[in-house]
Parts: structure tokens; C-alpha cells; sequence
């Protein structure tokens, strides 16, 4: 974004020697009364105009591409990312992510809304989740607490369980034998089956 400098004739304008005639770059007239200083020429300010508009930038603030001036909203709507949720500009910062661009407010988890700025998140059909939420949403459940299984994961009857689930269901010690008997769709360990 640049600053608009607005002067007058009798005020100094670099690049200007006194006396000088100075010329609005727009018509290459003589500029006398306000003059417009931008982009290293000079202005009448009714032909400071926007590039893409052409309406006169009256604001003290516009923004350039290529050497043209722009007006704040046809910059934005020209040259700007668009969010990937409100489709809106982003004039702020860009958070970039599943090869989109969002406003940081709107980068947030399809399920809970969470801020995911900073955050660990995975993502799923092109959506962004939290990591709490894609674990409880898509994760398979152990059979044994039915909780998410985020991590190593035992297959046995049919099922999956954590590690730590995978107890006998007469003593609740750990199975790690590959052969064990089975009661009511968990588990006995040899120790508890053989007594």
C-alpha cells in the first residue's frame, strides 16, 4: 500500500526545477493549484485514476501492480489470494494449507471450529480437522475402551484393539501369547485357561 502525496504548485516537488512548468503525466498539461505526487510523476488529482476503475483515487491510501495505481478494492479483487472458506480477499496474512489460501480466522476444524493456526491437523475429503476431532471421526475404535486408535494396533477376533485393551478378560494381564481362548468375544490367557 502505498501513501498519496498531495502539494500545490508552490511547494516543492523532487525532480522539479524552480520555475519549471510541471505536467500531469495523465494529459501532459500544466498542473496549477493542488498537484498529486505518486509512483515518481505528477498528477492532476482528477487524473490520478485507478487502472482497473478509472475512477479518481481520492482516498490518501491506494496500491500499485506493474507501475499502475489501484484503488484498495479492485487491488484486493485483482490481485489478492482468496480465502478458501468466505472466498473473500485476504488483505492480512495468508495461511496457506491443503494447497488453499484461507484468512487465519477462517483456517478452523470442520467439526469443532478450533483455530488450526499452529496446530497439528489432518486433513480429510479437503476438509481440516483437529487432531482430537479426526481421531474420534475417522480412526477405527478399539474394541476393548472404544477409543480412537491413533497409534499400533493389534488385529485379533475380527477386531482391532490398543495394545493395552488386549487383556484376558478373566484376569486382565496383557495376552501376548498368539494362542488363547476366547469368551464372550475377548480373550483368556493360557495362564487362566489352564487352571
Amino acid at each position: 500500500m502505498q501513501l498519496l502525496k498531495r502539494a500545490h504548485k508552490h511547494d516543492v516537488v523532487v525532480g522539479v526545477k524552480p520555475g519549471q512548468e510541471i505536467l500531469c503525466h495523465s494529459c501532459q498539461k500544466p498542473v496549477t493549484g493542488k498537484i498529486i505526487s505518486a509512483l515518481g510523476k505528477t498528477w492532476h488529482p482528477e487524473h490520478f485514476k485507478c487502472a482497473s476503475c478509472n475512477e479518481p483515487i481520492t482516498s490518501d491510501k491506494f496500491n500499485q501492480q506493474d507501475g499502475k495505481p489501484y484503488c484498495e478494492d479492485d487491488y484486493a479483487n485483482l490481485f489478492l489470494k482468496r480465502c478458501a472458506e468466505c472466498k473473500e480477499p485476504i488483505k492480512e496474512k495468508v495461511i496457506m494449507a491443503l494447497n488453499r489460501h484461507w484468512h487465519e480466522e477462517h483456517f478452523r476444524c470442520a467439526k469443532c471450529d478450533k483455530k488450526l493456526v499452529d496446530l497439528s491437523f489432518f486433513e480429510k475429503e479437503g476438509k481440516p480437522y483437529c487432531q482430537e476431532d479426526y481421531h474420534l471421526l475417522f480412526s477405527p475404535q478399539c474394541h476393548g475402551c472404544k477409543e480412537p486408535i491413533t497409534e499400533m494396533a493389534i488385529g485379533a477376533l475380527g477386531k482391532k484393539w490398543h495394545q493395552a485393551c488386549f487383556t484376558c478378560l478373566k484376569c486382565s494381564q496383557a495376552v501376548v501369547e498368539i494362542q488363547f481362548e476366547v469368551l464372550d468375544d475377548r480373550p483368556i490367557c493360557s495362564k487362566c485357561t489352564n487352571k
